[in-house]
């Protein structure tokens, strides 16, 4: 008992493979959250030309600070990433008056509330393997076009370069496939968006110039965003249904994860992951990075999740590596400049995380016995990656309950109703 005990507590051996979902989880990081600032700014007119660059810094070192507590105190608990499907709605929340201090308050606050009395488990159950093969398409849809026009944009005077780095990329993917070793995208996604451009004269704008970290909220919201604390009761109404709308999200991105996670071969290394308090490690996250002065809203870790899956190996140890990674790249900054160079960005998202949505899901639309589910499949993946997850979810769900309630489809029924359950 006493050895079993022991071997437990062991922290496991770090191997050059749990650099892997380490460094894919910082650049997603990176990526999101610099595309959460940018929209922010452009929203409410913020002129602060450091003021992305700034953000992402701290938004890196607290949600990095956090991973390696989190990883000491609930080693279950998968890290707090970016919460990518709510992007698109920052300019309607801008329009309505929503004020983002105030509204990942509330986040954080409803999410620690919706743990406490089990509610994320009650949606969860709702979302079939069906469902779940949906979202994730949708997910893959959204990121792939997403990607894809951020690198032509990028390109848009040398098209020859952005073709030759799909094409070699593309190449990679259907190579690495065959061999089952897919998780070597990440870092052949980010050498080659690093030497292409090079060869046609492109490079990376790095500056030696590192100012300390700001921490401190004031200076944030009256300095840097300029809008002030927006503690008012009208706000907060107005706020009140986005953040209940955001924490909704949380389940349909736990769910595509899952789709993925049901995907491998094995991820008995990865060990057991509770729903539970993941969902409390992002309500952390959010009051924190919220309060201190942050742009993104937490959810799951997809971009570390997903390639964690992939090398199957202990959680503990790679998230450890990942906040490691994330406080370095904030307090020297120039890991952060390359990390926001626009071809490794988006390439690293496109091959490392949206690629494999599509893969895996179009795999399990194949795989279903009945043929009647695929088309619409499709149509209610166009229809959320155009438009919203939710509409994905709501359509699938109504489909398949409504003409397929007594006929399920070949795809294995879910392990348990926790989201994130993986076997050990």
């Amino acid at each position: 008992m006493g050895a079993r005990m022991n071997k437990e507590k062991h922290f496991p051996d770090i191997k050059p493979i749990d650099f892997v979902p380490a460094f894919s989880g910082l650049v997603g990081k990176a990526a999101l959250t610099a595309s959460f600032a940018l929209v922010w700014a452009k929203e409410l007119g913020i002129q602060n030309e450091s003021f992305v660059f700034e953000n992402v810094r701290l938004e890196l070192l607290v949600g990095s600070l956090l991973t390696l507590l989190f990883s000491l105190v609930w080693p279950t608990a998968a890290p707090a990433g970016t919460l990518a499907p709510l992007l698109i709605l920052v300019p309607f929340m801008v329009a309505c008056g929503a004020h983002p201090l105030v509204f990942g308050v509330l986040v954080g606050v409803l999410g620690l509330v919706f743990v406490r009395i089990g509610l994320f488990q009650k949606v969860s159950g709702l979302s079939s393997p069906y469902v779940r093969t949906c979202l994730t398409l949708s997910f893959g849809l959204s990121g792939s076009a997403l990607a894809l026009g951020n690198l032509f944009r990028f390109f848009e005077k040398i098209l020859w370069a952005a073709a030759l780095l799909l094409l070699l990329l593309g190449g990679l993917f259907f190579i690495l496939r065959k061999r089952k070793k897919t998780w070597l995208m990440i870092p052949l996604s980010a050498a080659a968006s690093l030497g292409i451009p090079m060869l046609f004269g492109i490079f990376p704008a790095v500056s030696s110039k590192v100012s300390p970290i700001r921490i401190d909220p004031s200076w944030w919201w009256n300095e840097m965003w300029g809008i002030g604390f927006g503690l008012s009761m009208k706000t907060l109404l107005v706020t009140l249904p986005f953040a209940l709308f955001a924490v909704f999200l949380w389940t349909i991105d736990a769910a595509a994860v899952e789709t993925i996670r049901e995907a491998q071969e094995s991820t008995k290394k990865v060990g057991k992951i509770d729903s539970s308090l993941s969902f409390y490690a992002a309500a952390i996250r959010n009051l924190a990075g919220s309060i201190l002065g942050g742009a993104q809203t937490a959810s799951i870790w997809r971009s570390f999740l997903i390639p964690l899956y992939m090398v199957n190996r202990p959680m503990r140890v790679c998230a450890v590596l990942l906040g490691t990674f994330g406080v370095a790249a904030a307090v020297t900054a120039i890991p952060v400049q390359l990390m926001s160079y626009v071809p490794l960005v988006w390439s690293v998202l496109l091959f490392g995380i949206f690629m494999p949505f599509l893969v895996v899901s179009l795999s399990n639309l194949l795989r279903m016995k009945n043929g009647k589910k695929s088309l619409p499949a499709i149509l209610f993946s166009l229809a959320g990656a155009m438009w919203s997850p939710i509409l994905t979810w709501l359509l699938s769900g109504f489909f398949e309950r409504l003409f397929f309630s007594q006929k399920p489809g070949s795809l294995s029924p879910p392990q348990s109703p926790d989201p994130f359950q993986t076997p050990v």
